[in-house]
């Protein structure tokens, strides 16, 4: 092949087009456009949230089934039977522990939020006004003698500021879970009373109280924060209380 014809040949296969498996790994190469990776990354992720969903789901119904089943066996030892048939009991060992993580989540996220706005509690130290929420909120959700109060009435009881919509929707959520409870208590059955009762100025009693978390559990005793839960007289759920020293 002369001088000539080798530069011919050359031109021709420089322009011959890429075979389709070079023109893909070209392509592959170049970098993906921003937003389109964004979206890609949000779908990965919505599915990643809904797969948690679903296996939270699944791991709260399987607790809530393992406490009865415990709540089920330790009514029974306590009761001197060996039957296990002792099934109230064992509902309201369930909704003990609903109660008292109403007052460890629901009841303590408000009162963070709320309690410097609260007239009722801002004369207390700053170490004290959210659990002295939580306590003026336990007496007005957990009265035996009397209905619930409304919003308003209670916005009005607590000295917090009327017409906040953030307020009024956060107090309607709290008196739906309360009235959840109560109505999942009443159809449990059996006799069951809220216990505020307790004597300031001594040590909390360990049998049947529980200290506040920030609290000194050897220093007296200077108000309650939510109430015993009693069921027939028996503690389901102890008084949770705050100390002073």
């Amino acid at each position: 092949m002369d001088i000539i014809g080798i530069f011919s040949h050359d031109a021709q296969e420089r322009s011959r087009p890429a075979p389709p498996s070079a023109r893909a790994a070209t392509y592959d190469a170049l970098p993906e456009d921003p937003l389109k990776q964004a979206l890609r990354r949000i779908g990965q992720l919505e599915q990643t949230v809904k797969a948690g969903e679903r296996q939270h789901t699944q791991m709260g119904r399987s607790i809530e089934r393992l406490e009865r089943q415990v709540g089920i066996l330790l009514a029974a030892r306590l009761e001197g039977r060996d039957d296990l048939a002792a099934a109230p009991h064992g509902d309201h060992q369930v909704l003990a522990r609903r109660f008292r993580t109403l007052i460890e989540q629901n009841f303590l996220t408000f009162a963070r939020r709320y309690a410097s706005r609260c007239d009722r509690v801002l004369d207390r130290p700053a170490t004290e006004q959210t659990a002295r929420l939580i306590s003026l909120l336990s007496r007005q959700l957990f009265a035996e003698d009397q209905p619930l109060p409304t919003v308003q009435d209670t916005i009005r009881l607590l000295h917090l500021p009327e017409h906040d919509g953030h307020i009024e929707a956060a107090i309607t959520a709290l008196r739906g879970h309360c009235t959840d409870l109560a109505t999942r208590i009443r159809h449990a059955g059996l006799d069951h009373a809220w216990d505020f009762t307790a004597s300031s100025g001594i040590p909390a009693d360990p049998a049947r109280q529980d200290v506040w978390a920030a609290c000194d559990a050897r220093a007296p005793v200077s108000f309650v924060v939510s109430p015993a839960y009693l069921v027939t007289g028996r503690m389901y759920c102890p008084q949770l209380v705050f100390t002073t020293g």
